[in-house]
């Protein structure tokens, strides 16, 4: 598949919405096209393909969650049309199955988990074409619970964003 890449740098501290509470933050992506000068080819593209290349929090690991914090899930608005995720089976899910929005993880490597790293290598997933206008990212621990993360605590990411280009 031939491929045409982009690579954005979020700053939590720069959200829209979210500085003062960097667990959840808002961002406006359409912004994008005033600096990328061929990026317009792709701005009615139906969905584009996400990839969290590098993340980085200023927080120590054992202030995550109470220390039981052994993976980040970095989430974004909307649900994936081709991930999915386990969830607790109850009335409302018999099927123990969840459409998924995570478009990356980082270990937090955490002594109490058997295998955790602090390299990761998240892969492009497929989602709504981001460059359309403002996005939310969410970061969560492994159980879904939302980060316990200040405006002190601002993190960094990139983002690789990549559209199939038209032959």
């Amino acid at each position: 598949m031939n491929m045409e890449y982009y690579e954005i740098f979020l700053n939590s501290a720069d959200a829209i919405n979210g500085s003062s509470t960097p667990h959840s933050c808002r961002f406006n992506l359409g912004s994008v096209y005033d600096f990328v000068p061929n990026a317009h080819i792709y701005q009615n593209a139906p969905y584009c393909y996400a990839k969290v290349k590098y993340f980085s929090v200023e927080e120590t690991t054992s202030a995550f969650n109470s220390a039981n914090t052994s993976t980040i899930l970095i989430e974004l608005n909307g649900g994936l049309p081709n991930s999915i995720r386990s969830n607790t089976i109850s009335a409302g899910n018999p099927k123990n199955m969840l459409q998924s929005n995570i478009i990356g993880l980082v270990p937090t490597s955490v002594a109490d988990s058997t295998y955790s790293s602090n390299t990761f290598d998240n892969d492009f997933v497929k989602c709504n074409n981001i460059l359309n206008g403002d996005i939310n990212i969410d970061l969560k621990d492994q159980d879904g619970v939302p980060l316990l993360l200040t405006a002190s605590k601002a993190w960094v990411m990139l983002i690789c964003i990549a559209f199939e280009k038209e032959i």
